[in-house]
């Protein structure tokens, strides 16, 4: 299905704005502010407080999938997932960037979005 890293980043970025998981630039932003400033896990927490996490993560789940798929199963459990993640640093990091991309693109997708309405 997708032939790289890359394009499934693109089209998980893209999804997260056209499903409207995440609406606008501003919610992104705050996203991003938390994942860069407080972690991975920060964030999941910080999407669970906005009742975002179910959706965020069927749009993630392509990419976790990919990145790390030893630690990333299908199933509901993304509070081990997290956890998980946190006892290996090199694939924290990894992730932690991963996201920041996603979350990147989509907040250019939401700002070319909101110019086309």
């Amino acid at each position: 299905m997708y032939s790289s890293l890359e394009s499934i980043i693109n089209d998980v970025a893209f999804k997260i704005v056209e499903r409207g998981v995440l609406a606008d630039k501003g919610e992104i932003d705050n996203f991003l502010g938390v994942l860069s400033g407080d972690g991975v896990y920060a964030m999941w927490v910080y999407a669970k407080s906005k009742g975002k996490d179910e959706k965020l993560m069927n749009e993630l789940k392509p990419v976790l999938q990919r990145i790390v798929p030893d630690k990333f199963r299908d199933g509901n459990d993304y509070e081990s997932f997290f956890k998980e993640i946190a006892e290996d640093l090199p694939t924290l990091l990894f992730v932690k960037d991963i996201l920041e991309r996603i979350l990147t693109y989509a907040r250019y997708h939401a700002k070319a979005m909101e110019g086309s309405r």
